[in-house]
């Protein structure tokens, strides 16, 4: 499992059940990821992110990519 660092990677979806299909993909290559809620400065609506860890970042977009799963690549800010 990884922590929440304030300069990881955050990978935003259009809905929910993008972020669970995103973390079951990345985990079934080996990818650690963890889901999060949207923290607060990114936006104020509800909802669940994914957190990776810098490192995996490319990993993770390449797995994504070849499932056509979109996302918005966010940094959370420091606090």
């Amino acid at each position: 499992m990884i922590g929440i660092m304030s300069e990881e990677p955050l990978l935003l979806f259009p809905n929910v059940h993008k972020v669970m299909r995103a973390d079951r993909i990345c985990k079934a290559k080996g990818i650690a990821t963890r889901v999060i809620p949207v923290p607060e400065e990114i936006s104020s609506e509800c909802g669940m992110c994914l957190v990776v860890a810098d490192s995996n970042l490319n990993a993770c977009r390449e797995a994504l990519k070849e499932e056509n799963i979109t996302f918005e690549l966010h940094k959370r800010g420091k606090q």
